[in-house]
């Protein structure tokens, strides 16, 4: 994905964004066109229904299916906008234990050496598509409230985070292991994983 920063498997734009050919009856765009957009694969689904004339239920089975988290490309397949998301709209991802946010132009990842430094990094992708300039600590402002941004995401997903590290084997020195207390395995923040309500059932006699 050159110019652009990494590649597959890690959180730089390399490793996440990715073109797309889209063609059809739904697409009215002028042939050739080019659009760079921010979308997300979570987007296909409720594009596809509303190109099929349909809509994700409220629930399956008597259970309620939690939301769709993508948005609908119809307009922008339609040539009427550029973008399903506006400025304001979150996209965040987490792979291995690395962690991105993006709102707008902004974007914040914390990764795993080597690729990252294991602190938070502040980028600007409208100034610096490949991701050379940290701005953490000229607008840290700026990144509290990016990081803000992830914690939410986390706990409305319910996000865990591993407490060490598949890429740690690149280190000359492993770092200590994780103690083996009645609470293990405990995460780096030590709060016990609590499963979403739906996925709880009564205990059969």
């Amino acid at each position: 994905m050159t110019p652009f920063s990494q590649y597959k498997g890690w959180l730089g734009e390399g490793g996440i964004r990715n073109a797309l050919i889209v063609s059809g009856p739904a697409v009215k765009r002028s042939k050739g066109s080019l659009n760079a957009g921010l979308m997300h694969v979570a987007d296909l689904m409720p594009t596809l229904l509303e190109v099929a004339g349909t809509r994700y239920p409220k629930t399956l089975a008597g259970r309620e299916l939690p939301p769709l988290i993508g948005k609908s490309w119809s307009a922008v397949l339609a040539g009427q906008a550029e973008s399903p998301r506006t400025a304001q709209d979150v996209l965040a991802w987490e792979l291995f234990g690395n962690q991105a946010v993006r709102q707008g132009e902004w974007k914040v990842r914390r990764e795993y050496k080597p690729m990252g430094n294991g602190e938070w990094q502040l980028f600007n992708l409208e100034a610096d598509s490949g991701e050379r300039k940290d701005l953490a600590k000229a607008q840290p402002d700026k990144l509290k409230a990016m990081i803000a941004l992830w914690d939410d995401y986390a706990r409305s997903n319910n996000v865990v985070l591993p407490s060490r590290s598949v890429f740690e084997t690149m280190e000359d020195q492993l770092p200590p292991r994780v103690p083996d207390d009645p609470g293990y395995p405990p995460l780096v923040t030590k709060r016990q994983f609590v499963p979403p309500k739906d996925m709880l059932a009564e205990p059969k006699p």
